[in-house]
């Protein structure tokens, strides 16, 4: 089939169609989930807060506190690899105990433990954060510790690449015999690369977040994504959009 008078070939049309469509149903669950995902931060914020301030069972009143179980290592997994590093500890024993822990590095206790050693993992709710073995303690990865500044940065990241794919989906749609006929706007790339951009500027917004919490990382994120946009404003082109 071919266009000649009546415009781009139909399949051609189709295509921009079809893929306007999804961009918009991506986008529109990329919103969602970001949206979801800033939505338990200040749950995750709460739930940070009680476990600094968690303190063992024999000196707490309630329940909510740290409390020992004793498990036998099954074995170790150390990878000092700098890509790929791995630094798990597998449990046995207690069924509270965890049956693997990632430990977050080899130092002090990981690298000297061995099968059938017996060692006490210390748990908080569903968190085991530390294990320890004749007086020497390793911290656990396994902590509530930053997941609302993870879960912050990666909502802004999601919202980005939400917006954009939602705007490319219209935009697909209700301009599909243009775009057939004439390419994809080179604007419309532009805001593609922007979006990008804008989600990978969450990384250090997330990464400053530590001293400034959930909010700072919004508030860091909003004027860096107005200055990535003002840098590249020039590159913007009277095109579509």
């Amino acid at each position: 089939m071919t266009g000649g008078q009546d415009g781009p070939p139909r399949c051609r049309v189709l295509w921009h169609r079809g893929w306007g469509v999804c961009a918009a149903l991506l986008g529109t669950v990329l919103l969602v989930a970001a949206g979801v995902g800033l939505a338990v931060v200040p749950a995750s914020v709460a739930e940070e807060r009680a476990f600094r301030t968690a303190l063992p069972c024999t000196l707490a009143a309630g329940d909510d506190c740290l409390r020992p179980v004793t498990a036998t290592v099954s074995g170790t997994e150390i990878r000092d690899h700098p890509k790929n590093p791995r630094y798990d500890l597998h449990l046995t024993g207690a069924r509270a105990a965890p049956r693997s822990l990632p430990m977050g590095g080899a130092e002090p206790l990981l690298r000297h433990l061995r099968a059938g050693d017996e060692v006490v993992v210390t748990r908080w709710r569903d968190y085991a954060p530390a294990v320890t073995k004749d007086g020497v303690t390793q911290s656990t990865d396994d902590t509530p510790e930053g997941r609302s500044l993870f879960t912050t940065a990666g909502s802004l990241a999601l919202a980005a690449l939400g917006l954009f794919a939602v705007h490319a989906g219209r935009s697909a749609l209700t301009r599909a015999r243009a775009f057939a006929a004439e390419g994809v706007p080179p604007r419309l790339l532009l805001r593609g690369v922007q979006s990008a951009g804008a989600a990978l500027l969450a990384v250090p917004a997330g990464l400053f977040g530590v001293w400034t919490g959930p909010l700072g990382v919004i508030v860091l994120w909003l004027p860096a994504v107005a200055l990535l946009l003002l840098a590249t404003r020039d590159l913007d082109t009277p095109q579509g959009s």
